[in-house]
């Protein structure tokens, strides 16, 4: 008796919870096909042993097809919330299919909220990269491109005044690379984050003010991967710092010019820490079929200790990357949850490194273009 009383409660309590929340579901496929150049970001030339090779030996390129899922579940009751996603993706290369790979990205989100001004957040993730190689882009450490990474943050919303939003979240990482030979590479990290955005009306229209930093230290574990720190250790720490401006032209248009501030203090050997910085700006356009987003940025990196060189000597300057970087995506529905879409994508690096013995620290340039099809359901 005992037993279908417990029961009957808690069967009670569910149709009560389900009566008062509400689940919402979202689920799209897309598929792109298109060409990239560079996709391991090699430099042009690299000697070895002796041996010149030139960018036909070193740049790969090729005509790829992209699978995309991305699924959305989200449930509310009283003054909770949980959202969850999952988005598997494989970028498959026609001629080089080795080099073909796929990842998955997994995200639990909760959040509680206490007052209309205080909510209470939280975040589980997980991203599987599964890709074999090493990448031109690396610097300091060797990162394969293949890895693991799972995190967690948890931290409070605030609304202290009118028309303001406060985040401040406490966050952890951890990310194991796939290991390359007899080197190995793993890291944790974990940090604070703090973000505010004021909005106010002109004309009608909103605009935001925001403004984000962070502080995270990184602990790396190099496994037969550093001949200069013998120990395989490596203690870094980051601090970034954002400023943007949402400026809208309408209803349907708007933009948002940004500068970015980024520093790592190297506390293992001094040698890796460097200033980042620059500007950037974002497109956003929307109507009832249309969508275009775009963004573009230029990035200088200059490293507080590294020396550049030529091939024969250094040239007595430090180390300095310049980054330019765009990214559009685009779509228009056709009907019946069907949208044509496009991707351009074009990263351009410049350094002061010239050195043909080396493959870190070297320009490089990657780009790639596709046009496919979005299915909604």
């Amino acid at each position: 008796m005992e037993n279908r009383n417990i029961i009957l409660a808690v069967l009670i309590v569910f149709i009560y919870a389900i009566g008062f929340s509400q689940s919402k579901n979202t689920f799209d496929i897309e598929t792109q096909g298109g060409y990239e150049y560079n996709y391991f970001k090699s430099p042009k030339e690299v000697r070895v042993n002796d041996s010149v090779l030139s960018k036909e030996d070193l740049i790969s390129s090729g005509i790829y097809q992209d699978i995309s899922i991305n699924y959305k579940y989200r449930y509310k009751w009283k003054k909770n919330r949980i959202r969850l996603s999952l988005n598997p993706f494989s970028r498959l290369f026609y001629e080089n299919f080795d080099d073909s790979y796929w990842s998955l990205d997994t995200r639990a989100k909760y959040d509680h909220r206490f007052t209309k001004k205080t909510t209470f957040l939280a975040e589980v993730r997980f991203r599987r990269m599964n890709r074999e190689g090493l990448g031109g882009d690396q610097d300091v450490l060797i990162n394969p491109l293949g890895y693991t990474n799972y995190g967690a943050t948890a931290g409070i919303k605030l609304m202290p005044f009118n028309a303001n939003e406060m985040t401040l979240e406490g966050f952890y990482n951890f990310k194991n690379f796939d290991a390359f030979g007899v080197r190995d590479l793993q890291f944790d990290e974990f940090g604070i984050q703090f973000s505010s955005v004021q909005s106010f009306t002109v004309n009608r229209l909103e605009h935001k003010i925001k403004v984000n930093t962070y502080f995270k230290k990184r602990k790396y574990d190099t496994f037969n991967a550093s001949e200069i720190d013998t120990d395989g250790e490596r203690d870094w720490d980051y601090i970034k710092g954002g400023l943007f401006y949402e400026l809208p032209f309408s209803e349907k248009f708007k933009i948002k010019p940004n500068f970015v501030y980024y520093v790592r203090i190297d506390n293992s050997t001094g040698r890796s820490g460097f200033n980042q910085f620059g500007p950037g700006i974002n497109m956003r356009y929307k109507n009832k079929t249309t969508k275009v987003r775009a963004s573009l940025s230029f990035i200088t990196r200059k490293y507080k200790e590294i020396e550049a060189r030529n091939t024969e000597i250094a040239i007595g300057e430090n180390l300095k990357y310049q980054y330019a970087n765009f990214h559009l995506n685009a779509s228009h529905q056709i009907g019946n949850g069907f949208s044509l879409t496009a991707t351009l994508y074009s990263r351009v690096r410049s350094t002061n490194y010239t050195d043909i013995d080396a493959r870190s620290f070297r320009n490089y340039r990657n780009q790639y273009a596709g046009i496919g099809v979005l299915w909604e359901l």
